[in-house]
């Protein structure tokens, strides 16, 4: 809740900043009528009451007054700014506070009271409206030099030098109102920096600094990490790769028995018909039992070819076991792979930058294993 705050009357502050500036003016005024011991020209003056009418427009853009506009806003300030600060809400560990930064709002506020560019502008207007008034009565008090008569060429020297003198009364006037100007703009600026914290400070507590928001991202990221390298272990494990090894392995040595016991049968009856094949050829030689090796041979040569037919379906049988057991194996692999790239996903969401770079290295490494298992 916003302590009391009195409102005040911005007037007195107009008048203030009025007070001197007017002074002079009619301190002008009153040497052109001749109250004042002063020499002052119609032209100067109206040079002066331009600038005094200028200097009249720009007062409630100074800081200090709008200073006192603030001042007084003290409750729709503090109504909006908590409205604005709604507006932005983040919750973090079931605290909720707002995104939005108060100095942002309090110079857009500040604005509403007040045109930046023309207090800006002011100290450097004055001083050049001043110094443009001196050669306008410079250029109005040139005398006629082209008289012949030296009486009237000593006067109209006379009323330039009278002119001249005038002149810079519009320089001295333009400058003492940019000092006058800079003075009370400081002065109001400091009057808003105050309040300003004084906002700042009983808010605070209703934003988060950035102190909060740099320790939740830290902790965060190390959360983030955290869960990335509990990730890792759980897919890369040794036992699994022991396991996956010791599965490739063991089907290996099932081919490779098969295919043992299956030659050794193959060559026993290779044998087989190679004795017999010989023992006929051996039995043609003698007439008394040709008819016999004839008949021999053609049974000897039959189970050759039987031998020959068995060798061709066991290397056919074996080809296709070989073949069904590396693909079993390989479906084991793309099926562990394939988990392995799943889980990766799921902690995706909670990957930087930085960790997508870590995430396609390591599906660049499954594929390269895979394609290694395969050769």
């Amino acid at each position: 809740m916003l302590p009391s705050v009195e409102s005040s009357n911005c007037f007195p502050n107009f008048l203030v900043i009025l007070s001197i500036p007017l002074l002079l003016f009619c301190a002008a005024l009153g040497a052109f009528f001749g109250y004042i011991p002063l020499k002052v020209e119609i032209h100067t003056l109206v040079i002066l009451g331009f600038i005094f009418f200028i200097f009249l427009f720009f007062i409630k853009h100074n800081a200090n007054y709008a200073a006192c506009s603030f001042r007084n806003s003290f409750y729709e300030i503090g109504e909006k700014l908590q409205e604005h600060l709604n507006q932005n809400l983040l919750s973090i560990n079931g605290n909720k506070k707002s995104l939005s930064k108060i100095d942002d709002f309090l110079e857009s506020y500040i604005n509403s009271f007040r045109n930046d560019n023309f207090s800006t502008i002011a100290t450097t207007v004055f001083p050049m409206l001043g110094i443009l008034g001196t050669f306008i009565s410079i250029a109005m008090s040139m005398p006629d030099f082209s008289v012949q008569d030296t009486n009237a060429l000593d006067h109209e020297i006379s009323m330039l030098l009278s002119g001249v003198g005038t002149a810079f009364y519009a320089s001295i006037y333009g400058i003492f109102l940019s000092l006058w100007w800079m003075f009370f703009e400081k002065r109001g600026i400091s009057k808003i920096a105050r309040t300003f914290e004084y906002l700042k400070t009983l808010y605070s507590k209703y934003v988060w600094s950035q102190n909060e928001l740099d320790k939740y991202h830290y902790e965060n990221r190390q959360i983030e990490n955290q869960n990335l390298v509990n990730a890792l272990k759980e897919i890369f494990t040794i036992e699994k790769i022991r396991v996956l090894n010791e599965e490739y392995l063991d089907n290996f040595k099932e081919i490779i028995q098969t295919t043992s016991i299956s030659f050794s049968n193959i060559t026993e009856d290779m044998n087989g018909a190679a004795n017999k094949l010989g023992e006929t050829l051996s039995k043609v030689q003698y007439s008394s039992e040709a008819l016999s090796a004839t008949q021999n041979l053609d049974t000897t040569i039959k189970e050759f070819m039987d031998a020959t037919n068995s060798l061709d379906n066991t290397i056919s049988s074996v080809n296709n076991k070989l073949s069904k057991n590396i693909e079993t194996s390989f479906e084991k692999i793309d099926k562990e792979v394939a988990e392995v790239v799943v889980k990766l996903a799921d902690f995706a969401y909670i990957l930087d930058g930085h960790n997508e770079k870590i995430l396609q290295d390591l599906e660049e490494y499954h594929k390269e294993m895979l394609k290694q298992f395969k050769r």
